[in-house]
């Protein structure tokens, strides 16, 4: 099997079976903002799992137009059937084949679970409209992270990621050809154990926006 038949396999068996809470599903303070600033009549959501952004979206803002694309075939069949008049594919979202741009794209923690980073985000220059706005987030793991996954003999955040980043230069550097960077933020991981919030020793949240240049 080809190395991305075999990850794009082990990807869509692990989203089939964890399914994310959807319950008081809100749009974080960062993405409100740019909402207020920029007009946005179309977004797309690449590995848009479960829907817990499109849920929030579409309570504050009904009129605008929702493209989800995800490689499990339940996400996708269960947001057909909470949103029918928006359309949801089973795709790469790699290569998702839509022949239409968007005001927004919109993916998170996504990006270090594909084949390739950069051919990622080259499909999202291609499907954003001119001076469109990117939302990405990923991981970044400093030698000494550890938490209770391991791939390749590695810790790892959850179990199933090509890649994760570095430090901030890292991971940012990826998108400064093509898209200039309005804001970002690192803050670290925690997980709920027994009722508190505790921080993953070396593992951080990396997210940036950015705007597709001319």
């Amino acid at each position: 099997m080809m190395d991305k038949e075999r990850i794009l396999k082990r990807n869509k068996e692990y989203s089939e079976n964890f399914i994310q809470p959807l319950k008081n599903s809100s749009i974080p303070l960062y993405l409100k903002e740019v909402f207020k600033k920029e007009k946005i009549n179309s977004l797309i959501d690449l590995g848009c799992g479960d829907g817990i952004l499109i849920h929030a979206l579409k309570k504050e803002f009904p009129k605008l137009k929702i493209v989800g694309v995800d490689i499990s075939p339940r996400r996708v069949e269960g947001l057909k059937k909470a949103f029918p008049k928006e359309k949801f594919y089973r795709r790469d979202v790699c290569d998702t084949e839509l022949n239409v741009k968007f005001d927004f794209v919109h993916s998170s923690q996504v990006i270090e679970h594909v084949p390739s980073d950069r051919k990622m985000i080259k499909e999202i220059g291609r499907l954003l409209n001119k001076e469109g706005i990117l939302f990405c987030s990923s991981v970044i793991k400093k030698p000494w992270a550890i938490y209770k996954y391991k791939n390749n003999g590695k810790f790892v955040l959850d179990p199933t990621p090509e890649r994760e980043y570095k430090n901030k230069k890292e991971f940012l550097d990826l998108f400064k050809e093509n898209f200039k960077l309005i804001k970002s933020e690192i803050i670290p991981v925690k997980r709920n154990f027994l009722n508190f919030q505790i921080k993953i020793p070396g593992y951080y949240l990396i997210w940036g926006i950015w705007k597709k240049r001319k």
